[in-house]
């Protein structure tokens, strides 16, 4: 799936594809705004000595792992609390 500046990896569009309600959609893409928006504000999660940056977000509900690139982001997973 991809959208201006943002992929996404195929266990995120699976579990887009589950989320409850257009309601649990909304409130994902909007945190996925977010971090496009400064994708390093959110902290580095990496394991040591991996080479690929992997950062997490917190929305409300929902969660979201991601790898910033050059003016965009590859979201690798979502989670739902909700």
């Amino acid at each position: 799936m991809h959208r201006h500046g943002m992929v996404f990896e195929e266990l995120a569009v699976e579990v887009m594809a589950e989320l409850p309600s257009d309601e649990a959609r909304r409130e994902v893409l909007a945190l996925v705004e977010l971090v496009r928006a400064d994708p390093r504000a959110w902290p580095d999660v990496r394991d040591p000595g991996s080479v690929e940056e992997i950062r997490e977000a917190f929305g409300w509900r929902c969660w979201i792992q991601y790898m910033p690139h050059a003016g965009a982001i590859e979201v690798r997973e979502i989670g739902w609390s909700g």
